[in-house]
């Protein structure tokens, strides 16, 4: 074990030309197409790292587009609630303004048909009182009274009607 401590002439030329020839032969034959394999390893790398990049960034940029476009469209949706939201309440204050004057035009027609019946009524009522105070004079007449007591008779069965039924008083 000794001998392989201590040099000697023989061993180290003999080393180092092998060492020499072996370098020459690689270079001739592995160490171009090695180093040119690790220098397009290393182009692949540096490609594919730059083509990473110019993806992220292209992501990066489409997704903030895409983002830019979802909140448009968000307010866009908003603005379109708001003006269904208000066409609808003014569609509704239409239909009820609509139906106020609906109820108003029924109720006018109401109150038209009431007067026309008071008016009826009160014909009705005239003319039954024409006919009472007809059999009234028929009645005095039929006693054959004097023009005093005619008078007289009529005024008290006129002042008793209208006593009773005051909605009957005939107006002059």
């Amino acid at each position: 074990m000794e001998a392989l401590i201590r040099p000697e002439f023989g061993l180290m030329f003999w080393t180092i030309l092998c060492f020499a020839l072996l370098v020459l032969l690689l270079s001739k034959t592995a160490w171009r197409p090695l180093m040119h394999a690790v220098e397009e390893r290393e182009r692949a790398l540096k490609h594919d790292r730059h083509a990473a990049e110019t993806a992220r960034a292209e992501a990066e940029k489409i997704k903030s587009e895409l983002d830019a476009q979802l909140s448009g469209l968000k307010s866009e949706i908003q603005r379109r609630m708001d003006e269904a939201r208000l066409s609808t309440d003014k569609e509704r204050e239409l239909h009820i303004e609509e139906a106020r004057r609906s109820a108003g035009i029924i109720v006018e027609a109401a109150k038209r048909e009431i007067e026309a019946q008071k008016i009826e009524e009160a014909r009705e009522l005239r003319t039954k009182v024409a006919e009472l105070s007809v059999m009234a004079a028929e009645r005095i007449l039929m006693h054959q009274l004097d023009h005093r007591t005619n008078t007289d008779l009529a005024s008290k069965y006129l002042a008793e009607l209208e006593k009773d039924k005051p909605e009957l008083k005939l107006e002059n």
